[in-house]
This record gives C-alpha cells, sequence and structure tokens, in this order.
C-alpha cells in the first residue's frame, strides 16, 4: 500500500481522514478515504501499488465488463445501458461534428460500436482482456490494450470519452495532460464520474457504492474535477445528471448496507436523489462534464 502525504490534485499537505470504507464486492478489506482541507479533493489512502491493482477487479460484482443477463439485476443493467448507449451518442453527436472519437476504458464495447455504426473512426482502450475480447468478438472494434496515450501522435482525435474511468487513474494530472495533447485544439472531452455530493451519497456513507474502493482512487465532485482540467488548459462547456446511476448505485449501496438487494427502497432512494439534484439541493450521483481543449 502506498500512503499519500500530499494532496494528489493541489498538493497540498493539509489532508484528513474523511470516511472509512471497505471494498465489499472483492477482498473485504478495509479503506481510507482523505480530505483535502485545501481544496477539498477526496483519495483514496493509503491505496494499493498500481502493479497490485487488477486482483481488485476480480469480481462478478463487475457488471461493466459483462454481458450477463441472467437473473432481474443484470437484465436491468444490461436493459438500462441500451437506453445509456443512446443518450451517450446522442451527447456526443449534439456536442461535435466529430469524425475520429477515443473512447478510453470502453469496456465491451457497447458504446463505441455506436459511434462506428454513425460513420465514425473509433479507437478504444480497454485494459481487460475479457472486455476487450468481447468487445472485438463482437463487434469488430479497434481496441488496445495499452494504457498510455503517449502511443497516439499529437491532434489526433476530434473527441475522446471517458466513461467512469478517470476515477481509477492514478496520475490524474499526466492523463489530462496527454488528453490535452492528443485531441485536436477545440476538440472535446466527455468525463463523466461519481459525484460524492449526491444524496445517495449522504444517505448510505460508508456503505454507498460508488465509493467502490479501492479501485477508485479520486472521488470527485464538480469543484474538484473542474479545477484539474481548468488548470490544464480546459473550459467547462457542459454539465449533466447520469440519472440512472442514482438507481444501480442505491440498489447496490443498500445491499452492502443490509447485505440483500431492496429494489424499491433502492428505486425511492434513487428518485429521492434526482429529485433532490434537480431542484439543486444536492448533486445527481453521477455527473458529466464536457470540456473543450483551448490549447
Amino acid at each position: 500500500m502506498n500512503i499519500l502525504e500530499r494532496c494528489p490534485l493541489c498538493n497540498s499537505k493539509e489532508i484528513e481522514l474523511f470516511i472509512k470504507s471497505m471494498d465489499y464486492s472483492t477482498s473485504k478489506e478495509e479503506f481510507n478515504i482523505s480530505n483535502c482541507k485545501e481544496c477539498g479533493f477526496h483519495f483514496t489512502n493509503p491505496r494499493p501499488k498500481e502493479s497490485d491493482i487488477g486482483k481488485y477487479y476480480i469480481s462478478d460484482k463487475y457488471i461493466s465488463h459483462t454481458n450477463e443477463k441472467k437473473g432481474l439485476f443484470n437484465l436491468l443493467y444490461q436493459t438500462v445501458r441500451k437506453f445509456a448507449v443512446k443518450s451517450k451518442t446522442k451527447l456526443l453527436l449534439d456536442t461535435v461534428k466529430t469524425k475520429t472519437h477515443l473512447d478510453i476504458g470502453c469496456g465491451t464495447g457497447e458504446f463505441l460500436n455506436a459511434c462506428k455504426t454513425l460513420g465514425i473512426k473509433t479507437i478504444g482502450i480497454e485494459p481487460s482482456d475479457d472486455a476487450r475480447s468481447k468487445a472485438i468478438d463482437n463487434y469488430k472494434l479497434d481496441v488496445r490494450k495499452e494504457t498510455s496515450l503517449k502511443i497516439f501522435d499529437k491532434n489526433t482525435f476530434n473527441s475522446i470519452s471517458m466513461w467512469h474511468v478517470l476515477e481509477h487513474v492514478y496520475d490524474i494530472h499526466e492523463t489530462v495532460e496527454n488528453l490535452s495533447v492528443i485531441l485536436e485544439p477545440n476538440g472535446y472531452v466527455i468525463v463523466a464520474v461519481p459525484n460524492h455530493r449526491s444524496f445517495d451519497a449522504k444517505y448510505y456513507k460508508k456503505f454507498w457504492a460508488a465509493w467502490d474502493l479501492p479501485i477508485h482512487i479520486s472521488h470527485f465532485c464538480p469543484l474538484t474535477i473542474e479545477k484539474l482540467f481548468i488548470d490544464k488548459g480546459f473550459k467547462l462547456t457542459k454539465k449533466t445528471g447520469m440519472k440512472f446511476d442514482a438507481f444501480y448505485v442505491s440498489l447496490l449501496s443498500n445491499e452492502y448496507k443490509t447485505g440483500h438487494k431492496n429494489y424499491i427502497k433502492g428505486f425511492l432512494i434513487g428518485l429521492i436523489s434526482n429529485f433532490l439534484a434537480l431542484i439543486k439541493v444536492f448533486e445527481y450521483s453521477s455527473t458529466i462534464y464536457i470540456f473543450k481543449n483551448h490549447k
């Protein structure tokens, strides 16, 4: 484990314990989340060495890397994912007339395939062998295992997406800097991450499934993710909530808290969370940010 003595976002030494939680899906180990008193950034601390993090992904609960439809929960997830892919594709096309798109952490390739069918030249990055194989075998996509963005030339892409990926990244500064390099001037990055300023996060506290320890290294809110990108020359152009996530996260959180899924309560907490975000009392369980490259 690596203990961080400085904030990974602003480098301040003014850090404190925010909450103790655990890895509910795989190891059952306890982990801490620290808060930076200077900039408000939350981060897992200590965190596993990057060379050791792979073992924490080995779980049948890591549903985004499967196409499994057995059981009500899996069926609901796969059904919602179809709607989510359509909304993501629409968001991309409404944002930029893209010809070349990179999807980092493309999973089993549903979103990337939807882009491909629209005539967009697509490339994906997916470190999971199983998920990457599904994307290639099912959709004949160009998906790379190499996660370093330095393999791409300068100004290669019109647009880049990271759907629930940035929270997994160890060096967030280097990643965003590299995004700026491989993205064309005035190109767009679409980033979706959990938002710990949501009602469901406040309600479930240490049981909130979107802490997803320890594979979630960073825990963002609008203030901190905007600081990260704006400091690297990006401009925020749009922010919108991922409304389905509140239901999914609440359902899982309730299971972590009580030991069983409660679909009715999960739905109600998700509904309350979305409503309170809509009237701006809290924020959405997950948020999509669209940043424009101004370099």
